[in-house]
């Protein structure tokens, strides 16, 4: 009898052993698996978001840097949008910013120049001319682009802007009204707040008004809207004027 109440206990402490490495090795395999698959997730996760093309460089980058004069501190060079899909936007600024300095002429150039110029930096006569500035806040990135030309008479001009605001989290590029949607905006009443300005900022020569305010924003297409480094919405824009051209800004 106590020989057969033994063979029981061994034969159930046995069945124990036995189920508790069946349990056992099935909850660890169970969670080397869930482990093994929210680490491919995440990495999976990981790389969807990121939409560089160069993990190495920032979204916005220059290269080909080309100083045309020190002293007029003008300097070409290519701007690079690393952002996957934007391949051919940053070949086309390419070519523009090519196009540019092929505008480049030289006072030597001229040997009939019947008025005398004003400034001499460089030997440089005239070209066209592209300045950038770029603002990172948070998940934007803004590329602003301003366009000028440049004489020996009265230096810059300011022609016109544009430019590309990105969301880097899905690489998106944001449209105008994606801009004054999120900022609960309106190009009304932006276009209001640039008169009063313009109103109070007014000057006169010989009684004439010098900036032309009606001018401005009758015609009211040469603009651009970007992010700051502050995470404020602003516009800048072209100002027509009776002496040259010029460009603002202003928080929106």
């Amino acid at each position: 009898m106590e020989e057969n109440f033994k063979s029981k206990i061994g034969f159930g402490l046995f069945i124990f052993f036995i189920l508790f490495l069946i349990i056992g090795g099935y909850i660890f395999t169970q969670k080397v698996i869930n482990d093994d698959f929210h680490l491919f997730s995440k990495d999976n996760e990981n790389k969807e978001v990121n939409y560089k093309i160069d993990q190495n460089k920032d979204y916005i980058y220059f290269i080909n840097e080309d100083v045309i004069s020190k002293e007029a501190n003008l300097t070409y060079k290519d701007v690079v949008i690393n952002i996957k899909g934007e391949e051919e936007l940053t070949e086309n600024l390419e070519r523009e910013n090519r196009e540019n300095k092929n505008t480049i002429k030289y006072i030597s150039e001229y040997d009939d120049l019947n008025v005398e110029f004003n400034y001499n930096y460089d030997n440089l006569y005239s070209l066209y001319y592209r300045d950038y500035e770029v603002y990172e806040f948070d998940k934007y990135v803004s590329l602003i682009i301003k366009d000028y030309t440049y004489s020996c008479y009265d230096l810059l001009t300011f022609k016109g802007t544009k430019s590309y605001v990105y969301n880097t989290l899905d690489g998106t590029r944001l449209s105008e009204n994606d801009l004054l949607n999120k900022y609960n905006a309106s190009l009304e009443e932006i276009k209001s707040r640039i008169k009063n300005d313009l109103l109070k900022s007014q000057t006169y020569e010989d009684g004439e008004e010098v900036i032309k305010i009606d001018e401005t924003l009758n015609n009211f297409n040469n603009y651009s809207f970007y992010i700051n480094d502050l995470g404020k919405l602003c516009i800048t824009y072209l100002v027509k004027s009776t002496k040259t051209d010029y460009n603002l800004s202003m928080e929106v």
